[in-house]
């Protein structure tokens, strides 16, 4: 079995008091259980005078030492730092979305040396799809991503794909944050629809292209979506390739988030065909129902449980093609 999580984390800065970081530490190794991946959206860093790029290593180590005292996994990290004030959020706040991955469970497969202005892609070896960069950033120059200002586009954050390896096999992991529900008026409420809708293509159409490239890649699309299942976001991100882990869930069951008093499922987890069956997914609510003083984030996780061993042998038995069985006569 292999686990992936995405976690919202409010702004998390290595600033953070000792009080949240234990308390984000325990959801992680406790709730969560220390997954294989962790997908973070809203780490922080401030720019210093001058300052061009803005890493956030700080952040990631502070998190990491919590997780790890909290007796969970000694996490490594992957981030593209973004340039300063040009990733969206809270002023000055340069936030941006990363990866914690525990390097006993999964190999990170690092490519290339990625700049925040740098696009990863995808090539061909060997027959089967890898990515140019990783970790890399999607099309960081759209206008869905940089901004427009004639569509009343803000730069926002942009989407890291990465490339892992468990059990040998490839993994191809997209982490997403995207355009903020945010809005003043109900004008600025369809700009930013609009805007989220288009960056929910310009991710999909790169989960595609691996598709393209071999039908049974195994591909994870996860992160703080900013929209809710049924919206037009989520149906764009999906399309007819991928299926949201989220929608398996009673609907009592699924938010992540409230507003005001309204239970919202914003964070989602979306998967390619080859991954999808004995899929299990599982929203621990260990902030949206609690009170402030008691929250770590404004959102709860979201976990996936994946068998990767039921996947190993499908692509065994279709590459053989075992007494003329078929794959796609196994999968839901």
């Amino acid at each position: 079995m292999l686990t992936l999580a995405t976690f919202n984390l409010c702004n998390l800065g290595a600033d953070a008091a000792p009080e949240r970081l234990a308390r984000l530490a325990a959801v992680i190794t406790g709730e969560l259980q220390g997954p294989a991946i962790l997908a973070l959206q809203e780490i922080k860093a401030l720019a210093s005078e001058g300052q061009h790029i803005v890493p956030a290593a700080a952040a990631y180590q502070a998190l990491v030492a919590a997780i790890t005292k909290a007796g969970g996994p000694t996490y490594a990290y992957r981030e593209v730092p973004p340039l300063a004030r040009q990733d969206g959020g809270y002023p000055q706040f340069n936030i941006r979305t990363g990866l914690l991955f525990d390097p006993r469970e999964v190999e990170f497969i690092d490519r290339g040396q990625a700049g925040p202005e740098d696009l990863t892609g995808i090539r061909l070896t060997g027959g089967r799809p890898n990515l140019t960069l990783s970790p890399g950033r999607i099309a960081p120059d759209h206008p869905a991503f940089s901004g427009d200002i004639q569509r009343h586009w803000a730069p926002s954050r942009k989407a890291l794909a990465a490339e892992f390896r468990w059990r040998g096999e490839p993994l191809f992991v997209i982490a997403c944050h995207l355009k903020s529900m945010r809005a003043s008026s109900r004008r600025e409420e369809d700009y930013t629809k609009k805007q989220r809708q288009a960056q929910a293509q310009v991710i999909h159409s790169f989960a595609a292209g691996l598709l393209a490239c071999d039908a049974q890649a195994r591909v994870v699309v996860l992160g703080d979506m900013n929209d809710v299942r049924g919206s037009r976001t989520l149906k764009i991100l999906k399309g007819d390739l991928l299926s949201n882990l989220l929608e398996a869930l009673p609907k009592a069951q699924c938010y992540t988030r409230r507003h005001g008093y309204r239970p919202q499922a914003l964070d989602h987890i979306l998967v390619s065909a080859a991954l999808r069956r004995n899929a299990r997914v599982h929203i621990p609510h260990v902030n949206s129902d609690n009170g402030e003083g008691e929250r770590a984030s404004d959102h709860d996780p979201v976990l996936a449980v994946l068998d990767f061993q039921e996947i190993l042998t499908l692509r065994y038995t279709f590459v053989n093609n075992i007494n003329g069985y078929q794959l796609n006569n196994r999968v839901k």
